[in-house]
């Protein structure tokens, strides 16, 4: 417990981290992930405090809050381009239509629905039978 004490505040925040993200990997059984950052992250414990040690303190401090900083500014700039409107509708799907035997094209509203749910079922009058499954 001598090396916990003696770490720099930016190397003790990073080593609390990582044994939250460390004990989330053995929950879910992930022992390679595990693993792997136990081994790299103890390295950086040892590399911010040993910039620490010889006067590079913010040098540390920064090395530790970019990742935050830039999570949270990229954040605020999708919540601020409303991504997600933009999505919607660029990937909205064209209407399919269907030939039926006489050659007449068929919209896909007008298509029997086999669903009890009539939030799913078609929204114009359809000349076809909907089919329920209600006994």
């Amino acid at each position: 417990m001598r090396f916990v004490e003696e770490l720099c505040p930016p190397a003790l925040l990073y080593l609390i981290f990582l044994v939250v993200q460390l004990g989330l990997d053995l929950g879910l059984g992930l022992w390679v992930t595990f693993a792997v950052k136990l081994v790299v992250g103890l390295f950086f414990v040892y590399l911010l405090n040993t910039f620490c040690g010889i006067g590079l303190s913010p040098v540390s401090w920064f090395i530790v809050a970019a990742p935050f900083v830039i999570t949270a500014l990229a954040t605020a700039m999708s919540m601020q381009l409303n991504l997600d409107e933009v999505i919607l509708i660029q990937n909205v799907p064209s209407r399919e239509t269907f030939t039926s035997g006489a050659g007449t094209a068929v919209s896909i509203d007008t298509l029997p629905q086999n669903t009890s749910d009539p939030s799913l079922q078609a929204k114009t009058d359809s000349p076809y039978k909907r089919f329920t499954n209600s006994s």
